[in-house]
């Protein structure tokens, strides 16, 4: 049987990524909640990386809030591109204290896939701030998470979170060709959404 909390929790975090590739404010209430929510079902799926990385999101998501309304000369700020070795290094470094933090929870927790859970904890990171940022790169770290998340959810039988990762996988897609299409619109004087 599915858990209720999961259900719940799946509902909200599905709105907050659709509403995020249309480039919607109401994507952060509903991300706060749902992620709220996951905190503890993913807590009590021995998932800590994961749910160390709900409080994470939370704070990524106020900061959103605050500078798609304001953040950019109080206007909202343009989708932007991030130097692709920029995005690198910084996965890199993630993938650095990923596997600290996976040492840690292996030597000290009973975590549940603690190396595969850590890089999704660092990686989410990465893929969160640059979409804070309304940087379109957001979009391929998100591939990398989504899949890992699909094969790591599944293992541990969370089966609407292992579905809500294999939509946001394509769905990953999808935010890359909407934001790329405006970028493009904008470039070419079009008026687009």
């Amino acid at each position: 049987m599915i858990d209720p909390l999961e259900i719940v929790a799946t509902v909200f975090v599905a709105a907050s990524v659709i509403l995020a590739v249309f480039r919607s404010l109401w994507q952060f209430p509903a991300g706060i909640i749902g992620t709220s929510l996951s905190f503890f079902m993913l807590w009590g799926a021995g998932l800590y990386s994961s749910a160390v990385l709900q409080p994470v999101f939370i704070a990524t998501l106020v900061y959103g809030w605050w500078f798609w309304m304001r953040g950019d000369d109080r206007k909202a700020p343009q989708i932007r591109s991030t130097p692709l070795a920029l995005v690198a290094a910084a996965c890199g470094a993630a993938l650095v204290m990923a596997l600290g933090f996976a040492w840690v929870l292996d030597t000290y927790t009973d975590a549940a896939m603690a190396l595969p859970d850590a890089i999704i904890l660092a990686l989410s990171i990465v893929a969160q701030v640059l979409l804070s940022l309304k940087r379109i790169e957001n979009w391929h770290v998100w591939v990398l998470v989504n899949a890992l998340s699909v094969w790591v959810y599944g293992s541990q039988q969370l089966w609407l979170y292992t579905a809500l990762y294999g939509f946001f996988f394509f769905n990953a897609f999808w935010g890359w060709w909407e934001w790329r299409k405006e970028v493009r619109q904008k470039a070419s004087g079009e008026v687009g959404i």
